[in-house]
């Protein structure tokens, strides 16, 4: 599989004492990631209470492609919130990016 990443490691985050939660999400719990039946994909996002993201992690199909999505959100600055509520295609694997921070609690 691809690997994909930008932006902080848990390891850095927690090295730069940052308040930070994660959440992820596996390609095959969406429409697309299982039709193409990647069933070790997943995103994993950290982020912290401002409106930042502290970094994107990224195995699977086109985690190369998806990771462009990650950091023009965080060139942006943009909130989870901001995330969530956009609009994406139906079935699609950018999908997975967007569920990923469903669970935050911000």
């Amino acid at each position: 599989p691809q690997v994909a990443s930008v932006g902080l490691t848990e390891q850095e985050a927690e090295g730069r004492g940052a308040a930070y939660v994660t959440a992820t999400y596996n390609y095959s719990d969406t429409a697309y990631g299982a039709s193409i039946e990647d069933k070790d994909g997943f995103v994993k996002a950290l982020a912290d209470p401002e409106p930042a993201d502290l970094g994107y992690h990224i195995i699977g199909t086109d985690a190369a492609t998806l990771v462009q999505e990650a950091a023009n959100a965080m060139r942006s600055r943009l909130s989870a919130d901001a995330i969530t509520q956009s609009i994406y295609v139906y079935p699609a694997l950018p999908e997975v990016v967007q569920r990923a921070f469903g669970p935050l609690p911000f």
